[in-house]
């Protein structure tokens, strides 16, 4: 439960600090790290989980890889030189 929580940190702290940029290149990643190993971790816990289960276990890995094209949206929406 950790990584996933951990996983949903790193999504939402991508709109924080969009502003800088930089982050969206460390956090992306961190992001889906943290929700693979989550959802391994709650495979090996509930191996007999059906298929609307697993689906539900896979929504921090949905939600880190939407977040990125949401935040380069924001950037060059908002960003001036």
């Amino acid at each position: 439960m950790g990584f996933i929580l951990l996983s949903l940190g790193c999504s939402f702290m991508m709109f924080v600090t969009a502003w800088l940029v930089l982050p969206l290149l460390v956090l992306f990643p961190l992001a889906i790290f943290f929700a693979m190993k989550g959802y391994k971790e709650l495979v090996v816990s509930y191996p007999n989980a059906n298929i609307a289960l697993r689906l539900v276990m896979l929504t921090p890995i949905f939600i880190a890889i939407a977040t990125i094209p949401l935040a380069l949206m924001f950037i060059s929406a908002n960003y001036q030189a």
